[in-house]
């Protein structure tokens, strides 16, 4: 299956330069507007936008897997990508304190492990 990784986190493009990877400049919800958008344009997710169980108001990155081929609207990825976004205003913290590189990098590593376990796993949304 073909697919694409949307993300607002560095260390994936470095980490997968051979996928196609579309970085997103900003926070998790301006990624989750970004993945709203190509839903709207026939794109489906294949990887639950709240994966990993983490508050995406909590944290600073996030990585979303979309096909890369478009159909009709996909309803369910729509739902899913929506409640992802309440969900991020509901848990929204303040993260403008956190300019500490190596705290920053700890929460990369994380994104990255769940997109590897994800990709490892051959899990795809229904």
């Amino acid at each position: 299956m073909d697919f694409m990784i949307m993300t607002n986190n560095p260390e994936i493009a470095k980490s997968y330069q051979d996928f196609n990877v579309y970085c997103v400049e900003g926070t998790i919800l301006q990624l989750f507007f970004n993945v709203r958008d190509l839903i709207h344009k026939g794109h489906r997710l294949l990887m639950h936008p709240l994966s990993g169980s983490l508050k995406p108001g909590t944290m600073p990155y996030k990585t979303i897997v979309l096909t890369s081929g478009k159909a009709q609207l996909d309803l369910e990825s729509l739902y899913y990508i929506e409640n992802s976004i309440e969900t991020y205003h509901k848990t929204k913290t303040d993260l403008s304190g956190i300019n500490d590189q190596e705290i920053l990098l700890d929460y990369a590593m994380v994104d990255l492990l769940h997109l590897q376990a994800f990709l490892e796993s051959g899990i795809v949304l229904s």
